[in-house]
Formats: C-alpha cells, sequence, structure tokens
C-alpha cells in the first residue's frame, strides 16, 4: 500500500478539527475528503488557492511522494491568504522542506506513539513506520525573524 493513499486516523482528524474547525481538506478526494469542501488531484493543490471567503482553515493529509512541495504550499498559503493550514507528515526532520518551512510554522506537534492510517478504501488500519508531527502555520501581524516554532509531544489521545 502506497503512502500517499493512507487516509488519516479518524480519531485524530476529530480532535484536530474541534480545535481548528477546518473549513477545507486540502489533499482528498470526493471520496475521502474529511471536510465539506476539498481540492482533489485534478484541482492540483500546489496550484489551486486553498482559500476563499468562507475557508480560514485548512487541513492536508499530503500524498508522502509530495511532502516537500505540500508543506511549502500550506506555508506560503497561510502567509499569503492569512488562514490557518495544518499538515500531518512524517517526523522526518533532515530533508531541506523542514529547514525551509516546518522551522517556519507557528507549532510542531510531535505526536506521542505511531498513528494507525486507514487504508485508501478507508478500511484496514496500518501503522506506520514512523513517528508523525501536525505542523501548524498561522499567519501572524507583523514579521517575526529568528523565531522558532512552538514544539512540543503532543498526546493527542490524552483526556
Amino acid at each position: 500500500m502506497s503512502h500517499d493513499n493512507w487516509r488519516t486516523p479518524p480519531e485524530l482528524f476529530k480532535v484536530l478539527d474541534e480545535e481548528f474547525n477546518f473549513d477545507l481538506d486540502a489533499a482528498a478526494s470526493e471520496e475521502n475528503s474529511l471536510c465539506s469542501l476539498c481540492i482533489t488531484p485534478d484541482k492540483d493543490a500546489l496550484k489551486t488557492s486553498w482559500s476563499a471567503p468562507d475557508i480560514r482553515t485548512a487541513w492536508c493529509n499530503p500524498p508522502y511522494t509530495l511532502i516537500g512541495p505540500f508543506i511549502q504550499r500550506a506555508w506560503e498559503q497561510s502567509q499569503e491568504h492569512r488562514m490557518t493550514t495544518v499538515v500531518l507528515i512524517p517526523a522526518y526532520t533532515d530533508p531541506k522542506y523542514w529547514k525551509q518551512y516546518v522551522m517556519k510554522s507557528h507549532e510542531v506537534r510531535f505526536l506521542a506513539g505511531r498513528l494507525s492510517f486507514l487504508d485508501e478504501d478507508g478500511g484496514k488500519k496500518t501503522s506506520a513506520r514512523f513517528p508523525s508531527v501536525v505542523v501548524v502555520n498561522k499567519w501572524l501581524k507583523g514579521t517575526t525573524f529568528g523565531k522558532a516554532p512552538n514544539q512540543f509531544v503532543w498526546d493527542w489521545r490524552a483526556e
């Protein structure tokens, strides 16, 4: 099973959606979108705007073969459209995109434990062989320099 087609664990999405109230799923199909609005592969989220008058927050579990371009796009869209973008990616800190875009984010939440993703049909769960992070990009009025993101381990399952 390709990591490009792994679906977000619904339990994790529910917790994040309660916090952020997502308007858009930026990397989905009509069949697996977690929001009422989505950007499908044929619309190409790397080229299509993630914003509209009624969109303030976007969720993204990107295809893993395109993490770099998607994390860049999420950061750029948050700044350009003064919106919040939240992206689920592996916690690999060595790729160039980590330094260039993750370290510009507002928050990096290292998830406690390993996630169990759903397969592309929304069925069988597959435990990830890697740790995951949630990257939160927020537009902040003014410009900040030299500030690292808020980083912490987040046990999203805790009551």
